[in-house]
Protein backbone atom coordinates (compact mmCIF):
# COMPACT_ATOMS: atom_id res chain seq x y z
CA UNK A 1 0.00 0.00 0.00
CA UNK A 2 1.19 3.50 -0.96
CA UNK A 3 2.22 5.22 2.62
CA UNK A 4 -0.18 8.19 3.18
CA UNK A 5 0.71 11.42 3.25
CA UNK A 6 -0.25 14.36 6.19
CA UNK A 7 -1.78 17.00 4.31
CA UNK A 8 0.27 19.30 7.26
CA UNK A 9 3.36 18.61 5.37
CA UNK A 10 2.02 19.95 1.86
CA UNK A 11 3.16 23.10 0.35
CA UNK A 12 0.89 25.48 -1.08
CA UNK A 13 1.21 25.82 -4.70
CA UNK A 14 1.07 29.56 -4.37
CA UNK A 15 4.03 29.45 -2.29
CA UNK A 16 6.01 26.52 -3.04
CA UNK A 17 9.72 26.69 -3.88
CA UNK A 18 10.84 24.25 -7.05
CA UNK A 19 13.10 22.99 -5.16
CA UNK A 20 9.80 22.49 -2.17
CA UNK A 21 7.89 21.12 -5.26
CA UNK A 22 10.63 18.64 -7.09
CA UNK A 23 11.26 20.50 -9.93
CA UNK A 24 14.20 22.20 -11.56
CA UNK A 25 15.75 25.67 -11.49
CA UNK A 26 13.61 27.94 -13.64
CA UNK A 27 15.45 28.59 -16.93
CA UNK A 28 14.42 32.23 -17.14
CA UNK A 29 17.10 34.43 -15.90
CA UNK A 30 13.56 37.42 -14.75
CA UNK A 31 12.45 33.93 -12.62
CA UNK A 32 12.74 34.48 -8.78
CA UNK A 33 15.05 31.02 -8.15
CA UNK A 34 17.28 31.20 -11.33
CA UNK A 35 21.25 31.32 -9.91
CA UNK A 36 22.11 34.61 -11.41
CA UNK A 37 20.57 36.57 -8.66
CA UNK A 38 22.08 35.11 -5.78
CA UNK A 39 25.36 35.30 -7.81
CA UNK A 40 24.42 39.11 -8.43
CA UNK A 41 24.03 39.97 -4.73
CA UNK A 42 27.29 38.16 -4.05
CA UNK A 43 29.13 40.49 -6.61
CA UNK A 44 27.93 43.46 -5.35
CA UNK A 45 28.95 42.25 -1.63
CA UNK A 46 31.95 41.65 -2.79
CA UNK A 47 32.88 44.57 -4.99
CA UNK A 48 32.11 46.81 -1.58
CA UNK A 49 34.22 45.12 -0.03
CA UNK A 50 37.24 45.22 -2.59
CA UNK A 51 36.61 48.96 -2.48
CA UNK A 52 37.74 49.22 0.64
CA UNK A 53 41.31 47.17 0.67
CA UNK A 54 42.69 49.51 -2.92
CA UNK A 55 44.61 51.78 -1.12
CA UNK A 56 45.91 52.49 2.61
CA UNK A 57 43.72 54.97 3.67
CA UNK A 58 39.99 55.39 3.60
CA UNK A 59 38.52 59.31 4.19
CA UNK A 60 36.03 58.53 7.15
CA UNK A 61 36.66 60.75 9.47
CA UNK A 62 36.01 59.10 12.63
CA UNK A 63 38.35 55.54 11.93
CA UNK A 64 41.30 56.71 13.37
CA UNK A 65 39.88 57.25 16.88
CA UNK A 66 38.09 53.92 16.37
CA UNK A 67 41.33 52.31 15.55
CA UNK A 68 42.71 53.94 18.46
CA UNK A 69 40.47 53.03 21.04
CA UNK A 70 41.23 49.71 19.82
CA UNK A 71 44.79 49.10 19.55
CA UNK A 72 44.77 50.58 23.52
CA UNK A 73 42.24 47.66 24.63
CA UNK A 74 44.68 45.33 22.52
CA UNK A 75 47.98 46.77 23.87
CA UNK A 76 46.50 47.52 27.23
CA UNK A 77 49.10 45.06 29.57
CA UNK A 78 51.77 46.56 26.81
CA UNK A 79 54.46 48.90 29.08
CA UNK A 80 55.52 50.46 25.67
CA UNK A 81 52.06 51.21 25.03
CA UNK A 82 51.58 53.15 28.01
CA UNK A 83 47.82 52.45 28.21
CA UNK A 84 47.10 52.20 31.77
CA UNK A 85 49.24 55.16 32.65
CA UNK A 86 47.07 57.41 30.73
CA UNK A 87 43.64 55.71 30.72
CA UNK A 88 40.95 54.08 32.56
CA UNK A 89 38.79 51.61 31.48
CA UNK A 90 34.99 52.76 31.47
CA UNK A 91 33.45 49.75 29.97
CA UNK A 92 29.95 49.89 31.33
CA UNK A 93 29.25 53.53 30.84
CA UNK A 94 29.81 52.65 26.67
CA UNK A 95 27.44 51.66 24.56
CA UNK A 96 30.33 50.91 21.97
CA UNK A 97 31.88 48.29 23.90
CA UNK A 98 30.49 45.52 21.21
CA UNK A 99 32.87 46.64 18.22
CA UNK A 100 36.20 47.90 19.97
CA UNK A 101 36.34 44.70 22.06
CA UNK A 102 35.62 42.64 18.54
CA UNK A 103 38.50 44.67 16.63
CA UNK A 104 40.61 44.44 20.06
CA UNK A 105 40.57 40.35 19.48
CA UNK A 106 40.92 40.71 16.13
CA UNK A 107 44.31 42.92 16.55
CA UNK A 108 46.16 39.57 18.10
CA UNK A 109 45.60 37.48 14.86
CA UNK A 110 45.72 40.49 12.31
CA UNK A 111 48.17 41.99 13.78
CA UNK A 112 47.60 45.91 14.35
CA UNK A 113 44.57 47.69 14.97
CA UNK A 114 43.79 49.25 11.57
CA UNK A 115 43.50 45.77 10.28
CA UNK A 116 40.81 44.38 12.59
CA UNK A 117 39.15 48.08 12.31
CA UNK A 118 39.54 47.51 8.45
CA UNK A 119 38.12 43.30 8.59
CA UNK A 120 34.99 44.22 11.14
CA UNK A 121 34.05 47.40 8.21
CA UNK A 122 34.58 44.33 5.24
CA UNK A 123 32.49 41.87 7.57
CA UNK A 124 29.80 44.64 7.50
CA UNK A 125 29.56 45.72 3.71
CA UNK A 126 29.48 41.49 2.81
CA UNK A 127 26.29 41.13 5.98
CA UNK A 128 24.47 44.01 5.05
CA UNK A 129 22.39 42.59 1.58
CA UNK A 130 22.63 39.02 3.25
CA UNK A 131 21.00 40.51 6.50
CA UNK A 132 18.17 41.88 4.12
CA UNK A 133 17.62 38.84 2.39
CA UNK A 134 17.26 36.88 5.49
CA UNK A 135 14.33 39.28 6.63
CA UNK A 136 13.09 39.85 3.42
CA UNK A 137 12.50 35.75 3.29
CA UNK A 138 11.43 36.05 6.74
CA UNK A 139 8.01 38.13 5.67
CA UNK A 140 7.91 35.92 2.26
CA UNK A 141 9.14 38.60 -0.15
CA UNK A 142 10.95 38.68 -2.81
CA UNK A 143 14.84 38.27 -1.70
CA UNK A 144 16.17 39.78 -4.42
CA UNK A 145 15.61 43.10 -3.61
CA UNK A 146 18.54 42.69 -0.89
CA UNK A 147 20.30 44.07 -3.99
CA UNK A 148 19.24 47.45 -2.50
CA UNK A 149 21.39 46.90 0.59
CA UNK A 150 24.18 46.44 -1.33
CA UNK A 151 24.82 50.35 -2.74
CA UNK A 152 23.44 51.93 0.70
CA UNK A 153 26.67 50.66 2.35
CA UNK A 154 28.46 53.91 0.69
CA UNK A 155 26.25 56.34 3.08
CA UNK A 156 26.31 59.36 5.52
CA UNK A 157 27.19 57.03 8.23
CA UNK A 158 30.13 55.50 6.76
CA UNK A 159 31.66 58.46 5.64
CA UNK A 160 31.71 60.52 9.32
CA UNK A 161 32.47 57.36 10.77
CA UNK A 162 29.77 55.80 12.75
CA UNK A 163 31.25 52.73 12.12
CA UNK A 164 29.44 51.55 15.57
CA UNK A 165 26.25 52.43 14.60
CA UNK A 166 27.08 50.52 10.11
CA UNK A 167 28.10 47.72 12.29
CA UNK A 168 24.67 47.39 14.23
CA UNK A 169 22.26 47.89 10.85
CA UNK A 170 23.05 44.00 9.62
CA UNK A 171 22.28 42.78 13.04
CA UNK A 172 19.42 45.02 13.25
CA UNK A 173 17.58 43.34 9.67
CA UNK A 174 18.87 39.89 11.13
CA UNK A 175 16.84 40.30 14.26
CA UNK A 176 14.29 41.37 12.97
CA UNK A 177 14.02 38.59 10.76
CA UNK A 178 14.22 36.48 14.22
CA UNK A 179 11.63 38.42 15.82
CA UNK A 180 9.10 37.25 12.61
CA UNK A 181 10.14 33.56 12.46
CA UNK A 182 9.98 33.38 16.60
CA UNK A 183 6.91 34.93 16.95
CA UNK A 184 5.20 32.89 14.52
CA UNK A 185 6.91 30.05 16.04
CA UNK A 186 8.40 30.18 18.82
CA UNK A 187 11.38 27.93 20.01
CA UNK A 188 13.38 28.48 23.35
CA UNK A 189 16.34 28.56 21.49
CA UNK A 190 15.43 31.49 18.24
CA UNK A 191 13.88 33.40 21.63
CA UNK A 192 17.12 33.33 23.45
CA UNK A 193 18.82 34.05 20.04
CA UNK A 194 16.99 37.19 19.58
CA UNK A 195 17.56 38.18 23.49
CA UNK A 196 21.21 37.79 22.77
CA UNK A 197 20.81 39.95 19.68
CA UNK A 198 18.95 42.45 21.39
CA UNK A 199 21.91 42.68 23.95
CA UNK A 200 24.22 42.81 21.13
CA UNK A 201 22.81 45.87 19.33
CA UNK A 202 22.44 47.60 23.10
CA UNK A 203 26.37 47.57 23.47
CA UNK A 204 27.40 48.42 19.68
CA UNK A 205 24.67 51.67 19.16
CA UNK A 206 22.28 52.76 21.06
CA UNK A 207 20.22 54.23 18.08
CA UNK A 208 19.92 50.99 16.27
CA UNK A 209 18.88 49.86 19.66
CA UNK A 210 15.93 52.50 19.73
CA UNK A 211 14.74 51.39 16.57
CA UNK A 212 15.03 47.11 16.98
CA UNK A 213 13.15 47.11 20.18
CA UNK A 214 9.57 49.16 19.38
CA UNK A 215 10.22 47.17 15.93
CA UNK A 216 10.72 44.01 17.34
CA UNK A 217 7.88 44.58 19.79
CA UNK A 218 5.83 45.72 17.41
CA UNK A 219 6.13 42.14 15.49
CA UNK A 220 5.87 39.81 18.57
CA UNK A 221 2.27 41.33 18.79
CA UNK A 222 1.19 41.53 15.69
CA UNK A 223 2.15 37.94 14.77
CA UNK A 224 3.30 36.42 18.16
CA UNK A 225 0.72 33.91 19.79
CA UNK A 226 2.04 32.80 22.90
CA UNK A 227 3.58 35.14 25.90
CA UNK A 228 6.71 33.30 24.63
CA UNK A 229 7.37 35.27 21.89
CA UNK A 230 8.05 38.55 24.38
CA UNK A 231 10.32 37.06 26.30
CA UNK A 232 13.12 38.57 24.18
CA UNK A 233 12.66 41.47 26.12
CA UNK A 234 14.00 40.92 29.82
CA UNK A 235 18.02 41.01 29.48
CA UNK A 236 17.75 43.85 27.46
CA UNK A 237 14.68 45.22 29.61
CA UNK A 238 17.20 45.08 32.46
CA UNK A 239 20.27 47.19 30.79
CA UNK A 240 18.03 49.97 29.39
CA UNK A 241 17.50 50.14 33.16
CA UNK A 242 20.73 50.15 34.59
CA UNK A 243 21.74 52.92 31.65
CA UNK A 244 19.39 55.15 32.00
CA UNK A 245 20.29 55.14 36.27
CA UNK A 246 24.08 55.26 35.04
CA UNK A 247 23.82 57.10 31.72
CA UNK A 248 26.53 59.67 30.60
CA UNK A 249 23.78 61.40 28.46
CA UNK A 250 21.45 61.27 31.56
CA UNK A 251 24.36 61.99 34.23
CA UNK A 252 27.66 63.78 32.02
CA UNK A 253 28.77 65.22 35.31
CA UNK A 254 29.59 61.93 36.52
CA UNK A 255 32.20 61.11 34.40
CA UNK A 256 33.51 64.55 33.48
CA UNK A 257 31.42 66.46 31.54
CA UNK A 258 30.97 69.84 32.03
CA UNK A 259 29.18 71.99 29.53
CA UNK A 260 25.55 71.68 29.17
CA UNK A 261 23.29 68.57 27.46
CA UNK A 262 21.47 70.58 25.61
CA UNK A 263 18.83 68.93 23.25
CA UNK A 264 18.00 69.86 19.68
CA UNK A 265 15.55 68.74 17.21
CA UNK A 266 15.72 69.15 13.67
CA UNK A 267 13.09 71.55 11.84
CA UNK A 268 11.00 68.91 9.17
CA UNK A 269 11.69 71.13 6.23
CA UNK A 270 15.24 71.04 7.31
CA UNK A 271 15.57 67.32 7.78
CA UNK A 272 13.40 66.73 4.11
CA UNK A 273 15.99 68.80 2.46
CA UNK A 274 18.83 67.10 4.56
CA UNK A 275 17.98 63.65 3.45
CA UNK A 276 19.50 63.00 0.29
CA UNK A 277 22.73 64.12 2.21
CA UNK A 278 21.82 61.82 5.08
CA UNK A 279 21.48 59.03 2.53
CA UNK A 280 24.43 58.66 -0.18
CA UNK A 281 25.35 61.72 -0.80
CA UNK A 282 29.11 61.60 0.30
CA UNK A 283 31.44 62.25 -2.28
CA UNK A 284 32.28 64.93 -4.37
CA UNK A 285 30.59 64.82 -7.94
CA UNK A 286 27.04 64.08 -9.09
CA UNK A 287 27.78 59.71 -9.40
CA UNK A 288 26.47 59.09 -5.88
CA UNK A 289 22.89 61.25 -6.83
CA UNK A 290 23.22 59.48 -9.61
CA UNK A 291 23.16 56.05 -7.80
CA UNK A 292 20.33 57.76 -5.66
CA UNK A 293 18.14 58.55 -8.66
CA UNK A 294 19.11 54.92 -10.25
CA UNK A 295 17.38 53.14 -6.50
CA UNK A 296 14.39 55.65 -6.45
CA UNK A 297 13.37 55.27 -9.90
CA UNK A 298 13.88 51.42 -9.75
CA UNK A 299 11.56 51.62 -6.82
CA UNK A 300 9.46 53.72 -8.44
CA UNK A 301 8.92 50.83 -11.41
CA UNK A 302 8.75 48.14 -9.16
CA UNK A 303 5.90 49.96 -7.16
CA UNK A 304 3.93 50.77 -9.97
CA UNK A 305 0.38 49.27 -10.58
CA UNK A 306 0.77 45.64 -12.63
CA UNK A 307 -0.22 42.47 -12.32
CA UNK A 308 1.32 40.63 -9.40
CA UNK A 309 1.18 37.05 -7.42
CA UNK A 310 -1.00 37.03 -4.63
CA UNK A 311 0.39 37.75 -1.57
CA UNK A 312 1.30 35.35 1.31
CA UNK A 313 0.10 36.82 3.79
CA UNK A 314 -1.12 41.04 4.49
CA UNK A 315 0.08 40.56 8.16
CA UNK A 316 3.48 40.87 7.37
CA UNK A 317 3.24 43.51 4.46
CA UNK A 318 1.92 45.90 7.72
CA UNK A 319 4.45 44.76 9.84
CA UNK A 320 6.92 45.68 7.19
CA UNK A 321 4.46 49.19 6.68
CA UNK A 322 4.56 49.63 10.37
CA UNK A 323 8.54 49.20 10.37
CA UNK A 324 9.09 52.03 7.83
CA UNK A 325 6.78 54.28 9.49
CA UNK A 326 8.52 53.93 13.11
CA UNK A 327 11.99 54.46 11.31
CA UNK A 328 10.56 57.57 9.52
CA UNK A 329 9.36 59.12 12.96
CA UNK A 330 12.69 58.71 14.24
CA UNK A 331 14.33 60.44 11.14
CA UNK A 332 12.26 63.56 11.35
CA UNK A 333 10.87 63.55 15.11
CA UNK A 334 14.48 62.55 17.09
CA UNK A 335 16.88 64.78 18.40
CA UNK A 336 19.33 65.83 15.88
CA UNK A 337 21.68 66.56 19.45
CA UNK A 338 22.17 65.95 22.55
CA UNK A 339 24.81 67.25 24.19
CA UNK A 340 28.14 65.95 22.57
CA UNK A 341 26.08 63.82 20.86
CA UNK A 342 25.03 64.86 16.86
CA UNK A 343 23.38 63.88 13.49
CA UNK A 344 21.13 61.54 15.58
CA UNK A 345 18.14 61.75 13.89
CA UNK A 346 19.76 61.98 10.40
CA UNK A 347 21.59 57.58 11.51
CA UNK A 348 17.72 57.22 10.50
CA UNK A 349 17.51 57.98 6.98
CA UNK A 350 19.97 55.14 5.92
CA UNK A 351 17.92 52.50 7.91
CA UNK A 352 14.31 54.03 6.25
CA UNK A 353 16.54 53.26 2.73
CA UNK A 354 16.99 49.95 3.76
CA UNK A 355 13.69 48.58 5.35
CA UNK A 356 11.52 50.21 2.37
CA UNK A 357 12.42 47.37 -0.07
CA UNK A 358 10.16 45.41 2.12
CA UNK A 359 7.18 47.40 1.16
CA UNK A 360 7.92 46.53 -2.97
CA UNK A 361 6.60 43.40 -4.55
CA UNK A 362 8.18 42.99 -8.06
CA UNK A 363 5.77 41.48 -11.02
CA UNK A 364 6.85 38.43 -12.52
CA UNK A 365 9.28 38.78 -15.79
CA UNK A 366 10.92 41.46 -17.30
CA UNK A 367 9.15 44.42 -15.38
CA UNK A 368 10.06 42.78 -12.34
CA UNK A 369 13.60 41.89 -13.33
CA UNK A 370 14.78 44.73 -15.31
CA UNK A 371 14.40 47.47 -12.57
CA UNK A 372 16.72 45.13 -10.26
CA UNK A 373 18.98 44.75 -12.72
CA UNK A 374 19.32 48.57 -12.77
CA UNK A 375 19.33 48.25 -8.84
CA UNK A 376 22.67 45.89 -9.20
CA UNK A 377 24.53 47.65 -11.70
CA UNK A 378 24.03 50.88 -10.01
CA UNK A 379 26.09 48.84 -6.91
CA UNK A 380 28.49 47.90 -9.19
CA UNK A 381 29.34 51.83 -10.26
CA UNK A 382 28.95 52.86 -6.54
CA UNK A 383 31.79 50.35 -5.18
CA UNK A 384 33.92 51.93 -8.66
CA UNK A 385 33.39 55.01 -7.73
CA UNK A 386 33.88 54.85 -3.98
CA UNK A 387 37.64 52.65 -5.11
CA UNK A 388 38.48 55.97 -7.04
CA UNK A 389 37.75 58.10 -4.10
CA UNK A 390 39.72 55.72 -1.83
CA UNK A 391 42.88 55.61 -3.85
CA UNK A 392 42.58 59.32 -5.23
CA UNK A 393 42.62 60.13 -1.10
CA UNK A 394 45.51 57.80 -0.56
CA UNK A 395 47.44 59.91 -3.09
CA UNK A 396 46.38 63.04 -1.00
CA UNK A 397 47.70 61.70 2.18
CA UNK A 398 51.11 62.05 1.09
CA UNK A 399 54.16 61.84 2.75
CA UNK A 400 51.84 60.91 6.50
CA UNK A 401 53.73 57.60 6.93
CA UNK A 402 56.83 58.84 7.10
CA UNK A 403 56.51 62.27 9.04
CA UNK A 404 54.31 60.47 11.64
CA UNK A 405 57.15 57.54 11.51
CA UNK A 406 59.43 59.95 13.43
CA UNK A 407 57.66 60.12 16.79
CA UNK A 408 59.00 57.39 19.14
CA UNK A 409 55.90 55.55 20.99
CA UNK A 410 54.37 55.98 24.02
CA UNK A 411 54.78 59.70 23.84
CA UNK A 412 52.12 62.86 23.75
CA UNK A 413 51.36 64.32 20.91
CA UNK A 414 48.38 67.07 20.05
CA UNK A 415 47.03 67.54 16.41
CA UNK A 416 46.42 70.40 15.17
CA UNK A 417 44.61 70.02 11.72
CA UNK A 418 44.24 73.56 10.37
CA UNK A 419 43.27 72.08 6.51
CA UNK A 420 41.10 68.92 7.21
CA UNK A 421 39.25 68.89 4.21
CA UNK A 422 39.74 66.86 1.13
CA UNK A 423 39.06 66.95 -2.98
CA UNK A 424 37.73 62.93 -2.55
CA UNK A 425 35.46 62.97 0.31
CA UNK A 426 32.70 65.90 1.69
CA UNK A 427 33.40 65.32 5.62
CA UNK A 428 36.77 66.32 6.75
CA UNK A 429 38.73 63.02 6.63
CA UNK A 430 41.42 64.55 8.09
CA UNK A 431 40.33 66.01 11.38
CA UNK A 432 41.14 62.87 13.52
CA UNK A 433 44.42 61.92 11.52
CA UNK A 434 46.33 62.26 14.33
CA UNK A 435 44.71 59.43 16.34
CA UNK A 436 46.83 56.84 14.26
CA UNK A 437 49.66 57.73 16.26
CA UNK A 438 47.83 56.20 19.44
CA UNK A 439 46.58 53.58 16.91
CA UNK A 440 50.39 52.78 15.91
CA UNK A 441 52.37 53.60 18.94
CA UNK A 442 50.09 54.11 21.86
CA UNK A 443 50.94 57.09 24.55
CA UNK A 444 48.36 60.27 23.69
CA UNK A 445 47.15 60.96 20.46
CA UNK A 446 44.70 64.48 21.62
CA UNK A 447 41.85 65.39 20.12
CA UNK A 448 40.69 62.28 21.64
CA UNK A 449 37.46 60.22 22.07
CA UNK A 450 38.33 59.81 25.50
CA UNK A 451 37.25 63.23 26.45
CA UNK A 452 33.69 62.73 25.61
CA UNK A 453 31.54 60.63 28.24
CA UNK A 454 30.25 58.07 25.81
CA UNK A 455 33.88 56.80 25.51
CA UNK A 456 34.81 52.82 26.90
CA UNK A 457 38.30 54.58 27.98
CA UNK A 458 38.80 57.82 29.86
CA UNK A 459 41.49 59.78 30.89
CA UNK A 460 43.32 59.34 34.03
CA UNK A 461 42.85 62.61 35.70
CA UNK A 462 46.58 62.83 37.38
CA UNK A 463 48.25 62.35 33.51
CA UNK A 464 45.32 63.92 31.87
CA UNK A 465 45.73 66.62 29.07
CA UNK A 466 45.43 70.24 29.92
CA UNK A 467 41.31 70.89 29.60
CA UNK A 468 39.99 72.59 25.95
CA UNK A 469 36.74 73.61 24.88
CA UNK A 470 34.22 71.51 23.36
CA UNK A 471 34.97 71.27 19.85
CA UNK A 472 38.07 72.36 19.72
CA UNK A 473 39.51 69.96 17.71
CA UNK A 474 37.68 72.21 14.60
CA UNK A 475 39.79 75.46 16.07
CA UNK A 476 43.39 74.45 16.25
CA UNK A 477 44.56 78.11 16.66
CA UNK A 478 43.16 77.61 20.00
CA UNK A 479 46.58 75.99 20.81
CA UNK A 480 49.07 77.82 24.00
CA UNK A 481 52.36 77.10 24.47
CA UNK A 482 52.62 78.19 27.46
CA UNK A 483 50.31 75.37 28.29
CA UNK A 484 50.00 72.40 25.86
CA UNK A 485 53.42 72.92 24.91
CA UNK A 486 54.56 71.74 28.25
CA UNK A 487 52.61 68.80 28.08
CA UNK A 488 53.12 67.16 24.69
CA UNK A 489 56.12 66.08 23.70
CA UNK A 490 55.21 66.40 19.78
CA UNK A 491 52.54 68.68 17.85
CA UNK A 492 51.55 67.30 14.66
CA UNK A 493 50.29 69.71 12.01
CA UNK A 494 48.65 69.66 8.79
CA UNK A 495 47.93 72.67 6.74
CA UNK A 496 50.66 75.57 5.85
CA UNK A 497 50.47 77.46 9.17
CA UNK A 498 52.66 78.60 11.86
CA UNK A 499 51.01 76.80 14.65
CA UNK A 500 53.50 79.05 17.08
CA UNK A 501 52.08 82.77 16.02
CA UNK A 502 50.28 84.00 18.54
CA UNK A 503 50.41 81.03 20.92
CA UNK A 504 52.28 82.70 23.93
CA UNK A 505 55.80 81.33 25.19
CA UNK A 506 56.82 78.33 26.17
CA UNK A 507 58.77 75.24 24.80
CA UNK A 508 61.14 76.12 21.43
CA UNK A 509 59.77 73.45 18.95
CA UNK A 510 61.61 72.07 15.86
CA UNK A 511 60.48 70.47 13.07
CA UNK A 512 61.61 67.15 12.99
CA UNK A 513 59.86 66.04 9.85
CA UNK A 514 58.27 67.54 6.88
CA UNK A 515 56.46 66.29 3.60
CA UNK A 516 53.67 67.89 1.69
CA UNK A 517 50.81 69.36 4.04
CA UNK A 518 51.92 67.59 7.16
CA UNK A 519 54.73 68.69 9.91
CA UNK A 520 55.99 67.23 13.09
CA UNK A 521 57.60 69.11 15.63
CA UNK A 522 59.36 68.24 18.93
CA UNK A 523 60.85 69.48 21.63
Amino acid sequence: MPTPISTSTLTPASTATPTQLGTAAPSSWTDVAHPIWPLLLFSCALANVTALWVAPYLPFTDLPQHAAAIATLRHWSDPQWKAREYFTLALGSSQYLLYYLAGALLAFPLGNAERANLVLLSATALALPYALRSLLRAIRADDRLALFAAPLFWSQPLLIGFFNYLAALPLLLWGLSLVVRDAEDPRPRRTALVAAVAVALFYLHLSAFLLFAPAAFLASVVLGRRPRALLWMAPAAVLGLVFLATSPVVHPDAVGWTQPTRILFEPLGQALQNLPSALLDIWPGSEDELVLLALIGAAAVLAWPQTRDPEATSRLRGLAAGWCTLAALLYFAFPVAIGWLWQLNERYAIALALLAPLLLRPARGLRGAVPLLLVAAASLFSAGVAARQIRGFSREVGGFDRVLGVAAPGRRLLSLVYDHDSAWAKFSPYLHFGSYYRARKGGIASFSFAELPQSPLRYRPETAPPPKPPHWEWEPWRFRNDVDGRYYDYLLVRGFTDPFAGAGSGPTWHVLARSGGWMLYGK
